[in-house]
């Protein structure tokens, strides 16, 4: 097999999923404030786990679609600046 293509000629799942979600995101890392970003996204960004990112949604700048949730850079990176050092 090669890199990742099966012979029917359509990606192998490894291939098509990825724990990187700049590479399956390329705007996660665009700090316009424009592209909404996900829980797994926020949580690459504040480096901290995905489950708190969730268990902390009370207290993060959060938009709900539905049952999904959605961030805002800029809002996440005021959350950053508001909150301070080390708190």
């Amino acid at each position: 097999m090669n890199q990742g293509i099966t012979d029917e000629g359509t990606p192998e799942l490894g291939a098509r999923m990825t724990s990187d979600s700049r590479e399956s995101n390329p705007t996660a890392g665009d700090s316009s404030g424009k592209v909404l970003l996900t829980a797994d996204e926020v949580a690459q960004i504040l480096r901290v786990p995905r489950s708190w990112v969730y268990s902390h949604l009370s207290e993060l700048p959060v938009i709900r679609l539905g049952r999904y949730v959605r961030f805002r850079r800029s809002e996440i990176d005021g959350f950053l600046e508001k909150r301070g050092p080390c708190q």
